[in-house]
């Protein structure tokens, strides 16, 4: 429990150099938009929490979070949920020993340049719902789990409220992605197994330029998705370069995956592709 020290609502905001510490949670602001930039925000829960945005008229406004040391003991350091649009450049983000760094439902978010991790809990980015994310030149590191998640495939999973599969977009290009160590979990996959770096559910990511350094998992999990992956390097300590499957709903629907990589440099794993009832160039 607890309270947000500032709860914004339906209102264009312009926020520079906050020094928000102890206490639960930081920001949260719904219907807003404007800029929060130069602060620095040390909480238990989550930092800056964005739902939905202020309009004018027909005009969607865009919230920019530039330039903040955003630090959570628990936490997620930002969320973007239900229709946020949001720009955030030039962050620092760790801490989330229960949360992710960025966490995105249902909305649309651009990332540049930001810092990700450590984080304790879960993922880098987690994105699901109907969202559609660019996220260019970040450093995402030191992940309790995967990296990036774009698909939420614990939706069948024992205690997981989350929504059934929905299309996602993520353009995710020129990032540094490292330390990928941990177990995932769920019933889709028979229980544990190492966590990818890149795992997408149901969704289309382009995934290009990228490096990728130690990882334990398969580079990139694909299941019932679209993938474009081009100009990655990347290595695995044994897992799949390209783990590219279907997803049987169990309700008689199948969804295979249609991937296409090219001019890949991928290193240290036991097979470089493969392929399950789907189709791949």
């Amino acid at each position: 429990g607890g309270r947000a020290v500032l709860f914004i609502e339906d209102s264009y905001i312009d926020m520079d150099n906050l020094d928000i510490s102890q206490n639960s949670y930081g920001v949260l602001m719904k219907s807003s938009s404007g800029s929060l930039t130069n602060s620095e925000i040390d909480v238990k829960c989550n930092a800056i929490d964005t739902n939905s945005l202020k309009t004018t008229g027909t005009i969607e406004h865009t919230l920019t979070i530039s330039n903040n040391i955003i630090t959570t003991a628990e936490g997620a350091g930002l969320t973007a949920y239900d229709g946020a649009k949001v720009y955030a450049d030039r962050n620092t983000i760790s801490g989330a020993t229960e949360g992710s760094g960025v966490g995105i439902r249902s909305s649309v978010v651009e990332l540049h340049d930001n810092t990700i991790g450590p984080i304790g809990g879960w993922n880098g980015l987690w994105i699901y719902g109907t969202s559609d994310v660019v996220a260019e030149n970040n450093t995402i590191q030191d992940t309790g789990k995967e990296p990036v998640l774009i698909g939420e495939y614990h939706y069948q999973d024992q205690g997981w409220q989350v929504p059934a599969p929905t299309a996602a977009r993520l353009y995710l290009a020129n990032n540094i992605i490292s330390n990928n160590s941990g177990t995932c979990n769920s019933h889709m996959y028979g229980g544990d197994f190492p966590c990818p770096a890149v795992h997408v559910f149901r969704s289309s990511p382009r995934i290009l330029d990228n490096t990728i350094s130690g990882n334990n998992g398969d580079i990139i999990r694909a299941k019932g998705a679209l993938v474009n992956v081009q100009r990655n390097t990347a290595d695995s300590q044994g897992g799949f370069a390209g783990n590219v499957s279907l997803h049987d709903d169990n309700y008689g629907n199948k969804y295979g995956s249609v991937a296409y990589f090219s001019g890949n440099t991928w290193t240290g794993v036991s097979q470089v592709y493969n392929i399950t009832e789907s189709r791949v160039t």
